[in-house]
């Protein structure tokens, strides 16, 4: 990662890139012999993508491993994610061979969610030089949008993506990325289970946060906000909104002892790859791979088969 060109290193929400993978396609893929492989094509799909689109980069597919303590900030948070479908989890421990395959390496660190590594890699980052692209389903990481760092977010489907930097973030929702806590405490978010404050959604809280500057702005305005329901429910659940912004505020002091310095741009691993798609049938990510590569059958680059697992 030295030398002239501009030194790079690319973050992957795996949980979030899976999960949206798995939902966004229709159960029933499968191998001829009945495997479920619908994560698994959707993920690999996104990450054939990310080579055919931006080539080869020094990249870490990042993994939940436990919910930073925000269960105990409030209960409830992502009660709905704690249990995998069945049909996910049956898939689930090829996900990071998978990603071993690509030349990547998996991050996790223990008692940590994914969105709070990523936001500490970025910042220590950041801090080295290295411009960092964030590639997540996840909204809530558009507040690690800053100079130097984007959010590549991905859309319908499994493959269509679009880049966020600072004024994409304002263009989109109205306030620059450092207010995007503050605006989840306002909405809240259903995915996660963040409860927020009833009756409020994405306009209307972006409309509070331009006129008051921030979520502590807005809760020491209500009387003068109007519409007597808003103002009720503001002054019921503000507590709910500090929860809420807490919950969605990423952490960026995690202890994460990785050398960035040390991650270099890696060729796939093609006879793993190939060997992998073939085991479950991913025809068309293959075809997209190897025009993405080329037809070069040069000796693949050295498999990465650690995890990189932070106690």
């Amino acid at each position: 990662m030295s030398g002239e060109t501009p030194r790079e290193l690319y973050l992957i929400d795996g949980n979030s890139l899976v999960y949206r993978a798995f939902f966004a396609l229709p159960e029933s893929i499968s191998t001829s012999k009945g495997f479920p492989t619908s994560a698994i094509f959707g993920f690999a799909s996104m990450l054939v993508k990310l080579i055919s689109d931006y080539g080869a980069k020094p990249t870490l597919v990042v993994w939940d491993a436990g919910m930073s303590g925000r269960e105990e900030v409030y209960e409830e948070y992502k009660a709905g994610r704690r249990e995998r479908p069945d049909l996910l989890a049956e898939q689930w421990p090829h996900l990071h061979p998978l990603v071993e395959s690509f030349g990547y390496r998996n991050v996790k660190v223990s008692g940590y969610e994914a969105d709070d590594v990523i936001a500490t890699l970025a910042r220590e980052a950041r801090e080295q030089g290295i411009d960092v692209t964030v590639v997540t389903g996840d909204r809530d990481l558009f507040q690690l949008v800053e100079d130097g760092v984007r959010v590549m977010a991905t859309g319908r489907g499994i493959t269509d993506t679009k880049i966020y930097d600072r004024d994409a973030v304002i263009d989109r929702y109205g306030i620059p990325p450092e207010l995007i806590p503050d605006f989840v405490g306002l909405k809240g978010d259903t995915s996660d289970n963040i409860p927020g404050v009833p009756g409020i959604g994405d306009k209307t809280a972006s409309q509070l946060l331009q006129e008051w500057g921030d979520l502590e702005g807005v809760l020491s305005n209500i009387d003068s906000i109007s519409g007597a329901k808003r103002k009720q429910n503001l002054t019921e659940h503000a507590e709910a909104a500090r929860i809420s912004k807490r919950l969605a505020t990423s952490n960026r002091e995690i202890e994460v002892d990785i050398d960035l310095d040390g991650i270099a741009a890696r060729e796939p691993d093609r006879s793993a790859l190939r060997a992998t798609f073939r085991e479950f049938e991913l025809r068309a990510p293959l075809e997209r791979l190897e025009e993405a590569l080329g037809e070069d059958d040069a000796a693949p680059a050295e498999r990465v088969e650690e995890l990189v697992e932070v106690e």
